[in-house]
């Protein structure tokens, strides 16, 4: 039984090992399949005659890796989960590739990502923070129309349990994994109200929610009307939602507009150059340098533009799809970008899709500003320093008054001379 097992197990990695070479020729083929169609050269150097890649997969590489799948079928004695064990192959090899934002994910964390990345999926409709006073997960804000809108939640309610577990002990990640789950299935939790010094027990079903990306209101200290538009990612949601707030600030008389990007990741590559679209004049919206010369290309935008006073707040956090959003404005001279140094990632990752559901993400290009460099491993450097006090970083950028956002402010006064200069 024991070496029917084992048996088992190296069936099980040399598969795997087909499965990674299948990937190098899937995305060969791939590449080649796009350069057909652009007329380019098709060959390749690194190819070996039985499909193989001897960069990458050399038969020295092969078998020592059988080898060491002999020694654990000789000597090895646990279990191994072979689902398990094919995730960590395939991350493996991601990550021996020392490609920083490279990443492996099974059928399952696809399917999550894709979600995430389209602006829906599986939840209630709300947004939290962790809240260390109370060891609860605090509700930032109530999605319009969502499953816990129509419960009765407010922004505020302090989620203090997820189902019999208290949010001290399941920790933030397990109590938000604890929230999630699929469409139809029901989140049991129990939420305190402090303003009620009371306990209230929710049963939500769980639906498909739109995320939401872009908040925003008018600076509240201020002898003109500010728009102050905070952008959290950008996926594919994103856009529309920014054209709505423009759209309902400019209805109720903004003078200019604040763009926060603090703590934006960045996200969609459609979704940013759709709304930098909005905001820049005719001419290009970023320059992608591809694998290649022959591959690279440009996005441009069309003539039509906001054409009103605009500032950029950055930070340490803000990376990739933001800094590019940051960047174009300072290219053209359209806004000033107020903060402190942006994270630095220059880079694009594209999704490769492997036979069993799964996929690679990979990064596949560099991208440049309209006009400046690129900023991988430097971020973008603010017009205006602007450093958060220690006492600030404590608390959420969602729980930060205007009135106490030393970095706001400053970003206030930056727009305020933009509008009194016009």
């Amino acid at each position: 039984m024991m070496k029917k097992k084992y048996t088992v197990l190296l069936t099980v990695f040399l598969c795997l090992l087909c499965i990674a070479i299948t990937f190098q020729c899937t995305y060969t083929a791939m590449q080649r399949k796009l350069r057909l169609a652009e007329g380019q050269n098709t060959s390749s150097p690194s190819a070996g005659e039985d499909g193989t890649d001897d960069v990458y997969l050399t038969p020295a590489l092969l078998e020592k890796l059988k080898n060491i799948a002999e020694v654990y079928r000789e000597y090895y004695v646990d279990e191994i989960d072979p689902d398990y064990f094919a995730d960590m192959v395939m991350r493996g090899f991601v990550a021996g590739t020392e490609d920083q934002f490279g990443q492996y994910l099974n059928k399952e964390e696809t399917q999550e990502y894709l979600s995430e990345r389209e602006g829906e999926f599986a939840g209630i409709g709300i947004s939290v923070v962790y809240n260390a006073e109370w060891a609860a997960l605090e509700t930032i804000s109530v999605y319009a129309a969502s499953p816990a809108e129509t419960a009765g939640m407010r922004p505020g309610d302090l989620i203090v349990a997820v189902g019999e577990e208290s949010v001290a002990s399941l920790g933030y990640y397990g109590a938000v994994a604890g929230m999630r789950g699929a469409v139809g299935t029901t989140a049991n939790f129990t939420v305190y109200r402090p303003d009620e010094a009371r306990e209230i027990p929710f049963s939500i079903v769980r639906q498909t929610v739109e995320e939401v990306t872009v908040n925003w209101h008018f600076y509240s200290d201020s002898s003109h009307k500010m728009a102050v538009v905070r952008i959290l990612g950008f996926n594919a949601k994103t856009p529309a939602q920014f054209s709505e707030a423009i759209g309902a600030a400019k209805e109720q008389g903004a003078e200019g507009f604040l763009f926060d990007l603090r703590s934006n990741p960045g996200g969609n590559l459609d979704a940013i150059c759709e709304i930098l679209d909005i905001l820049l004049p005719e001419g290009p919206i970023i320059r992608i340098d591809y694998k290649g010369e022959e591959n690279d290309k440009q996005i441009n935008s069309d003539a039509a533009c906001l054409g009103m006073p605009m500032t950029v707040l950055v930070d340490g956090s803000t990376a990739s799809a933001a800094e590019l959003f940051s960047s174009a404005l300072q290219d053209y001279k359209l806004a000033k970008v107020v903060g402190t140094q942006t994270y630095g990632k220059g880079t694009m990752q594209s999704l490769v899709p492997l036979a069993d559901g799964s996929v690679v993400s990979l990064t596949v290009a560099y991208y440049l500003p309209p006009f400046s460099e690129n900023y991988h491993g430097k971020g973008v450097t603010p017009d205006v320093i602007s450093e958060q006090p220690e006492e600030e970083k404590a608390i959420n950028l969602n729980k930060l008054p205007d009135a106490h956002d030393s970095q706001l402010r400053d970003a206030a006064r930056v727009l305020r001379e933009a509008i009194e200069a016009r």
